[in-house]
């Protein structure tokens, strides 16, 4: 029974041993100066995912307030540094044409809205300002 058990693992190891050299493709076996000549493939590199995400459109019958960071005629690209610098933008498409980009907040009153716009936001967007929706009706509120 021994014999037998040590031919079997003769028999693996041997089959192991030229498993190993036949995957090597033969290179093992080439001299220094034919190694040194063999050309990898070159690897063509993946453009850097980018990292923004698309924006979702403001749902027609939301309540409180937003700020609006952007506004353009056209829909604007989804990759400017803008969109970036906030997270979770939203688009509303305005009635007399354009689109509108905002910030959905969920804020107590509306001093503190206009506290965060003032203080957060106007340094990063210029052009930002508070909008109250109330029964699908948009408001600017000036602060």
């Amino acid at each position: 029974m021994k014999k037998i058990a040590s031919r079997i693992i003769c028999l693996f190891l041997a089959m192991v041993f030229c498993t190993t050299v036949f995957c090597q493709g033969g290179t093992a076996f080439e001299p220094e100066s034919t190694l040194a000549s063999i050309s990898s493939p070159v690897k063509k590199t993946a453009p850097a995912p980018v990292s923004v995400r698309p924006h979702k459109r403001l749902p027609a019958l939301f309540d409180g307030y937003a700020i609006e960071i952007a506004t353009s005629t056209y829909p604007m690209d989804k990759t400017n540094p803008l969109f970036r610098q906030f997270g979770n933008v939203v688009y509303e498409k305005l009635p007399e044409g354009g689109y509108s980009y905002l910030i959905v907040a969920n804020f107590n009153s509306k001093d503190a809205a206009l506290d965060f716009v003032k203080n957060v936001v106007k340094p990063k967007a210029e052009k930002a300002r508070l909008i109250q929706f109330s029964d699908g009706n948009r408001k600017v509120i000036r602060g």
